[in-house]
């Protein structure tokens, strides 16, 4: 909201999807802490109710365990563990997000099928952050948000299949121009700011 994309933006939701998935919600201008401070915790929201993940706060089938960069790999990993077909993830010892993204820029069809399963997951959970608050944008952040020509596309698309037609096409979703080494400290200033 200080340095960033979301200037000048009064109501915005940050996500940050590392090898967790973080949150920051921003109503009328005011970062929202709730009663204990902890309000926002977006990752450890329900993606998948049925046979869903094991996450690593020890609930199943939250964002965080399937769209964070643990997630991605995982996907990967157990997908070519469901299959035979053909990728170059499966030259690769201990899968990462890099390695899918690296495969998907090969045009290797696993791999764009983990970042169309990822963003069709993301963007279902986005629709259901942009009910609750309404915000103007929704900004991407991390390792995987750099993966973008291969995620915003099925996550753009699921946000608007199923948010409400109040929202649809209105939601911008936009990537963080930050570099991750500078982000911290830019934050913490604009917070110090506000004391």
């Amino acid at each position: 909201m200080t340095y960033g994309v979301a200037k000048g933006m009064k109501n915005f939701i940050m996500i940050t999807l590392g090898t967790g998935v973080g949150s920051g919600i921003v109503v009328n201008g005011e970062v929202l802490y709730g009663s204990d401070g902890f309000a926002g915790e977006l990752g450890h929201t329900i993606a998948v109710r049925h046979n869903g993940r094991l996450c690593g706060c020890g609930r199943n089938g939250c964002l965080e365990a399937y769209c964070s960069a643990i997630g991605v790999a995982r996907t990967a990993r157990e997908w070519l563990d469901m299959s035979e077909e053909p990728s170059l993830l499966r030259e690769v010892q201990n899968i990462t997000s890099k390695d899918v993204y690296e495969a998907a820029k090969e045009g290797d069809a696993v791999a764009l099928r983990v970042f169309n399963y990822t963003g069709r997951i993301l963007g279902e959970k986005l629709a259901d952050f942009i009910q609750f608050s309404a915000p103007e944008a929704i900004v991407l952040f991390g390792g995987l948000a750099r993966a973008k020509e291969f995620i915003y596309e099925p996550t753009y698309k699921s946000m608007n299949d199923n948010v409400l037609p109040l929202w649809k096409g209105k939601v911008k979703l936009l990537f963080s121009q930050l570099k991750e080494s500078d982000a911290a400290i830019l934050g913490a200033s604009a917070l110090a700011w506000e004391l």
